[in-house]
């Protein structure tokens, strides 16, 4: 049976967000390298995950969460605990947008911090990307039918992707990132 297609949307975000993730260890190689970092570019993607992932990625995680919680719930269970990390994840994104201001205001915070904040958020998100597409995807896709899929599809509040879909805000972000990913 083919993935629903919002699994496949949960799936491609992912995929982007990765990509994200690969610009930010771009900037801290160059902070570890004692070169300036592109702070703009960071602050980008910074504003990114602060913005889609819980507007619109994670809150239909957690409604196919739900419904796999309907469906079966020992295999659900066995997934993990997706709602705290994602309140885990909104909690380092905001720690980190602070190191961020900070440093621009050159104020007393050393650069290496923000690369350890930075390098720290980076391994935690892949991470919690890993596992999901690894426990709890699957275990979607294996479980829910079609019927819990239509249900998921009624309860979503859904809106662009307005980095990966080309909307405004993200015109020079998304300019780096592509010639960033060009250079290989």
């Amino acid at each position: 049976m083919a993935d629903s297609p919002l699994l496949v949307r949960l799936r491609d975000d992912h995929a982007n967000a990765a990509r994200l993730l690969s610009l930010l260890d771009r900037e801290v190689q160059m902070v570890r390298g004692g070169e300036d970092a592109d702070y703009d570019v960071i602050e980008g993607v910074i504003d990114y995950f602060k913005g889609y992932p819980d507007a619109y990625h994670h809150p239909l995680e957690d409604i196919v969460y739900s419904q796999l919680l309907k469906a079966a719930p020992e295999r659900a269970k066995k997934v993990g605990d997706l709602l705290a990390d994602h309140q885990a994840m909104r909690r380092d994104i905001a720690d980190l947008a602070t190191a961020l201001d900070t440093v621009r205001l050159e104020a007393e915070l050393p650069r290496d911090n923000i690369a350890q904040k930075i390098e720290a958020f980076v391994a935690m998100y892949r991470g919690h990307m890993t596992a999901e597409d690894e426990r709890f995807f699957p275990v979607a896709a294996e479980v829910l039918t079609p019927a819990d899929w239509d249900d998921i599809l009624e309860k979503l509040d859904d809106g662009p992707d307005l980095f990966f879909r080309g909307k405004e805000g993200f015109e020079g972000l998304r300019k780096r990132l592509l010639a960033f990913e060009d250079s290989f």
